[in-house]
């Protein structure tokens, strides 16, 4: 008796890691286009049977030396920036909760 064989739809070639590995890429790429950091090459690479990694891994692609301490600096002067903002930041007062009244005809 032979088994009937139904069609597949678009989820059939669903990979779940993979797609979470390029939504992880898109957000890593997108945080550091604000600092002026852009990682043209970076790429999703499948699982390897002979390295240590156990997923999908993103790659940041060719990145030459000069470009690696281009980029380092800019991260580090916009960090440096931030840790100069939270020293000078000025501790919150605590706010004074006002009462209410109980009764929203009473007058206080």
């Amino acid at each position: 008796m032979q088994q009937k064989i139904c069609p597949v739809g678009p989820e059939h070639s669903d990979d779940q890691d993979r797609d979470y590995a390029v939504a992880a890429g898109v957000e890593l790429v997108n945080a550091l286009r604000k600092l002026g950091v852009d990682l043209e090459g970076i790429a999703v690479s499948a699982p390897c049977d002979r390295c240590s990694s156990v997923g999908y891994v993103l790659d940041l692609g060719p990145v030459e030396p000069a470009h690696a301490l281009k980029m380092a600096a800019t991260i580090n002067e916009y960090a440096d920036e931030s840790h100069r903002l939270r020293e000078q930041a000025p501790a919150s007062p605590k706010r004074k909760r006002k009462r209410r009244a109980k009764n929203l005809n009473a007058t206080l």
